[in-house]
């Protein structure tokens, strides 16, 4: 999410003379019709990723069960990993991730896809519940934008009165070898790249991303209910904890959770660049914070303090000891979207089965 909260599409229905976006932003529910053009079928491209048949999210077909060895430590997503291995076996596709250092974060997830024929380079972003596209890439894009009146909210403050989503529609995106046609996106400004790759476009795939060896893998015929049950079966006897997901009504990740014993739900957000809850959590809890004199990107204007949580309880998973960032929601647009950023995931040895909602975390070594 890049430590703001981005357009969340709660359903999308294509016409012939316009689409109808049914989308909210973090639970505020809205209905757009945009007057876009109808996607038309782009010529084969030169390169074999642009003559790959789209996706469709269908079911995997069945393959033989296999004996996967354990998980190796400390290699790279080019390196044939139990992971690697099982996922190739059942028809996925890798693409490896490059690490950027956004708003002083180094650990944020970054793929090279294709839009509209032309290389892009997006934030993978399990925050976004649509994936948004730079407005300062829309001209390399071949992208038309189609302004609304509907205000961008900024995560811990009211929503600015002078910034607005824009909506535009990829006639394609690739990633890997696989394609979806007809995207709807959101346009913002976004200084440092060109968008967002959202959840929504990560379930169809029937995504599985992998945070600390940074890869997406992805499979061309969707989610699979087998395929996530063995993966399941694999990251438990190699000593991951599985942790259920949601999507919730905004189509966002959500996952239940405790901080020192406060009950919770929090967003699970890659693109966020630390974890952050609402300061009356800590006043339940009895945590001592700490009031932070230099901002942190991403919270804007609302105040900010950190303190150290005891246990933080993520699904059956505990984290002890965790440096968390509390800061003053209640007089946001959103008071109760709390997010698990990408800090805590790749401390924590994260793999999101996207399609399959469930999350799988283990201590580190």
């Amino acid at each position: 999410m890049s430590s703001q909260v981005e357009a969340r599409w709660l359903a999308i229905t294509l016409k012939p003379k316009s689409t109808w976006i049914a989308f909210t932003i973090c639970g505020i529910q809205i209905a757009a019709a945009q007057a876009l053009r109808p996607s038309s079928e782009l010529l084969p491209s030169a390169s074999p990723v642009g003559q790959e048949r789209p996706a469709t999210p269908t079911p995997l077909d069945a393959s033989p069960l296999i004996t996967i060895p354990k998980l190796s430590e400390g290699k790279t997503a080019t390196t044939p990993t139990a992971l690697n291995s099982f996922l190739k076996q059942e028809g996925f596709g890798t693409v490896n991730l490059k690490q950027a250092k956004f708003d002083g974060d180094p650990k944020r997830l970054v793929i090279d896809v294709e839009v509209n024929r032309v290389g892009a380079s997006l934030e993978v972003d399990t925050g976004a519940g649509g994936t948004v596209i730079a407005r300062g890439s829309l001209k390399r894009l071949r992208l038309v934008e189609h302004k609304t009146a509907i205000p961008v909210p900024a995560f811990g403050k009211r929503s600015p009165s002078n910034k607005f989503w824009s909506l535009a529609r990829l006639d394609t995106l690739v990633v890997g070898n696989s394609v979806i046609h007809g995207v709807p996106v959101g346009i913002k400004e976004i200084p440092h790249l060109d968008g967002f790759l959202g959840s929504p476009e990560m379930y169809r795939f029937g995504a599985v991303l992998d945070c600390t060896e940074r890869a997406l893998y992805f499979a061309r015929r969707g989610p699979s209910s087998r395929t996530s049950g063995k993966l399941s079966e694999i990251l438990q006897n190699n000593g991951f904890t599985e942790v259920p997901l949601r999507l919730n009504s905004d189509h966002h990740l959500e996952v239940d959770c405790s901080i020192d014993g406060v009950s919770s739900t929090m967003l699970v957000d890659t693109g966020s660049q630390f974890t952050f809850v609402n300061e009356t959590v800590a006043t339940t809890a009895g945590i001592i914070t700490k009031q932070l004199m230099n901002p942190i990107k991403g919270s804007n204007s609302a105040r900010r303090s950190i303190g150290r949580v005891r246990r933080v309880g993520i699904g059956d998973f505990e984290i002890r000891n965790a440096d968390i960032c509390f800061v003053d929601l209640m007089k946001s647009d959103h008071p109760f979207t709390y997010l698990l950023g990408i800090s805590e995931l790749v401390s924590n040895s994260a793999i999101i089965d996207v399609g399959g909602l469930r999350m799988y975390l283990r201590h580190p070594e």
